[in-house]
């Protein structure tokens, strides 16, 4: 696992789930922000350093159809040291918690309507295997639509 900035997480996995909520692809969102077709998988990968340019942000926040606020961390965050390096834990759809954080900012979205077909919410989440699948499709059984 790759290691990055805590900050640079922070924006990685705020993008992340803002992403999935308007239903974009890595790859959609890598275009839509005007970069290679690659670029936000590169940036979400646990694997490698990659990460989102700060000039970006404000960009990144508009595409999403946010406030550059919601995707940076707060004013009272704990901020750690710039060159203190910690493991690029990106948040995932085989994470049952973060699935139901991402279906309840998809409720209250203007896609709430992905909420009412199982197969309909998989192609607006972009699922990748069958274990997010299965996840999304336990949480998804619970969750008051």
């Amino acid at each position: 696992m790759a290691k990055i900035n805590k900050h640079s997480l922070y924006i990685i996995n705020s993008t992340k789930f803002y992403r999935l909520i308007e239903g974009l692809s890595t790859r959609d969102f890598s275009e839509k922000i005007g970069k290679s077709e690659g670029y936000v998988g590169l940036c979400e990968g646990r694997s490698t350093d990659h990460k989102y340019n700060s000039a970006d942000y404000p960009l990144i926040a508009q595409k999403l159809n946010r406030d550059l606020d919601d995707i940076t961390p707060p004013d009272d965050w704990d901020v750690s040291d710039s060159h203190e390096k910690i493991n690029k834990e990106v948040v995932s759809l085989s994470d049952p918690v973060f699935v139901k954080k991402v279906l309840q900012g998809i409720k209250i979205s203007r896609h709430a309507e992905k909420l009412q077909d199982l197969n309909e919410l998989y192609r607006h989440l972009s699922t990748k295997d069958a274990n997010e699948k299965e996840v999304i499709k336990s949480v998804w059984l619970d969750f008051e639509k």
